[in-house]
């Protein structure tokens, strides 16, 4: 079965704990899509570095989008606008298909806004922050889990202004009550955790509703019908 993109999962140093939870929440969306999510494997690359520049370390990553903070007064901060241009620039990501996610301990703003959890661009990547789930020296595991299925959900076009029940609130987000793909601008997404809790140990159900299940089938069949003319593969319907 040919792999179409990897999914590659770069974080920090000192956060290789969270490793098996970051595989397990996004293997809980890509569970989704049972047709695709073979043709998507998770890579965990951890705190990644590689000896040819630019692009050459989660560090390089990080201290671009620590500079442009600076700059724009943001001391505390790292600029989610300088790590999403410095991915679509990054030669390895057009050189290798794949999507990447990169986890920080830093705090984040950008796109308009003065902090957010995590920031994403469809068919590329996300970039989420543990900085906001640490309180009173306690980790919000689920939460943060949640937040970054929510932001690969995005990766995948599950919400888009084309499809039903979605909402605008800063971009498009989904609408049905449970789903992981609303949003919530206080950063509270304590609610939205406990029913996709509830519902995957009581009733084995999806973190995401039937209408994101049915958006992400039609991305991923996009990609394959891309793939297939790139290598020249025909496709055959019965």
């Amino acid at each position: 079965m040919p792999i179409i993109k990897t999914i590659h999962v770069c974080y920090e140093e000192g956060l290789d704990v969270l490793a098996p939870y970051i595989k397990e929440a996004l293997e809980d969306v890509m569970a989704c899509f049972p047709r695709y999510k073979d043709k998507y494997p998770i890579k965990i690359l951890g705190n990644w570095y590689n000896k040819e520049g630019p692009h050459e370390s989660v560090g390089w990553y990080i201290k671009n989008a620590k500079k442009r903070a600076i700059t724009e007064g943001r001391m505390n901060q790292i600029s989610t606008d300088q790590y999403m241009e410095d991915m679509a620039s990054d030669p390895w990501v057009k050189k290798i298909p794949q999507w990447q996610i990169l986890i920080t301990k830093q705090d984040l703003y950008g796109h308009g806004v003065n902090w957010c959890l995590g920031r994403s661009e469809e068919d590329q990547g996300c970039i989420v922050s543990t900085a906001r789930f640490l309180r009173e020296n306690e980790f919000d595991l689920e939460d943060f889990k949640t937040v970054l299925m929510h932001e690969f959900g995005h990766i995948i076009s599950l919400t888009n202004e084309q499809r039903v029940h979605t909402e605008e609130q800063a971009g498009p987000h989904c609408t049905n009550t449970g789903c992981i793909m609303q949003q919530r601008m206080d950063g509270n997404f304590k609610d939205i955790t406990q029913i996709r809790l509830a519902a995957k140990r009581l009733y084995g159900l999806p973190p995401i509703c039937q209408d994101c299940i049915n958006e992400g089938n039609k991305f991923f069949a996009r990609q394959e019908v891309i793939y297939n003319k790139i290598h020249g593969i025909t496709s055959y319907t019965r």
